[in-house]
């Protein structure tokens, strides 16, 4: 791949991005006739053609795809070097978190608010949210365990809700209500895949539990907002909204819980500084949560220890 210059990445993957020379000329600001050539050129030195030209646009050959993912990890590298020079000349390091967007919303962002080195949150669904440290993202936060070839950190663990609105059947003691009385009706489970869904599952089929009446929404917000409109009772790790009255969602009298981790890839040019930034996040999740798990409504966040922040 040292036969593909900068300039070749920049035009490759534009075509590829956008289908048609047209239209990866306008994204780059460039004329259409230095796209083509610049295409013409690059396959001439490769010795392979790269596209189909269709009436649709734009098709990568076998070759082409092949070239593709060399191309997109070339430019992947390219920008993480681009980010590094940026904070050498910065004097401080701001990275990126990919995440579901509940926890985007409930953690990571009052997190940036209380001063940590973080400058953008990309959401994800949980099963892609690792693969994100792949193009670009400097860290990953999500509900299950890192896989292994990356470092990983135990963030917190938090406790399962069910919140329902005001009035309701549902009995529940001592703020706790027992799955096999909430699977009785309709109980909404947030996130196709997510950790919440995967323990209440598990646990019910442990448990002899019919969960006919579970459905699965988008993320746990979405689940709430269902709940609120009366269609069931939503299961999530994050406070009530939308007015609803909450219970920790207990088996047999345990409550239920989900793991928060983070991960990170283990030579990634600010791998010491990620492992603070994991450390310190850990220490102000498991200080943010007992904040959070009185049962009722949201509580603001708590501060973070002073020190525990990597210098911004």
């Amino acid at each position: 791949m040292d036969m593909m210059d900068q300039r070749d990445l920049q035009y490759f993957l534009a075509v590829t991005g956008h289908g048609t020379v047209s239209a990866a000329a306008a994204a780059i600001y460039v004329s259409q006739p230095a796209v083509s050539r610049r295409i013409a050129g690059l396959e001439r030195k490769l010795g392979v053609r790269l596209f189909r030209r269709t009436a649709s646009g734009m098709k990568l050959t076998p070759a082409g795809e092949r070239v593709r993912e060399l191309a997109q990890d070339l430019q992947n590298r390219q920008d993480r070097a681009d980010g590094v020079l940026r904070a050498m000349r910065r004097g401080h390091q701001s990275f990126t978190v990919a995440c579901p967007e509940t926890t985007g919303n409930f953690f990571i962002a009052p997190f940036i608010a209380e001063g940590a080195p973080i400058a953008d949150i990309q959401p994800a669904h949980p099963g892609e949210v690792y693969a994100r440290l792949s193009t670009g993202v400097d860290m990953a936060v999500n509900t299950s365990e890192p896989p292994p070839h990356l470092r990983g950190h135990h963030l917190a663990s938090a406790p399962v809700f069910v919140h329902f609105r005001s009035g309701g059947r549902l009995a529940a003691s001592r703020g706790e209500a027992e799955l096999a009385d909430v699977a009785r009706e309709a109980m909404l489970l947030p996130g196709h895949g997510s950790a919440i869904e995967r323990t209440v599952r598990d646990t019910a089929l442990a448990g002899g539990i019919d969960l006919a009446l579970a459905r699965t929404t988008s993320n746990g917000t979405m689940a709430q907002a269902m709940a609120a409109a009366g269609h069931g009772k939503a299961v999530t790790i994050e406070p009530a909204g939308f007015g609803l009255e909450s219970a920790f969602l207990v088996h047999r009298g345990r409550r239920l819980s989900v793991g928060l981790y983070a991960g990170w890839e283990p030579d990634h040019y600010a791998a010491a500084e990620l492992g603070g930034l994991a450390a310190a996040l850990g220490v102000w999740m498991q200080a943010r949560i007992p904040r959070l798990t009185t049962v009722g409504p949201p509580h603001t966040a708590s501060t973070v220890p002073e020190g525990l922040l990597p210098p911004s």
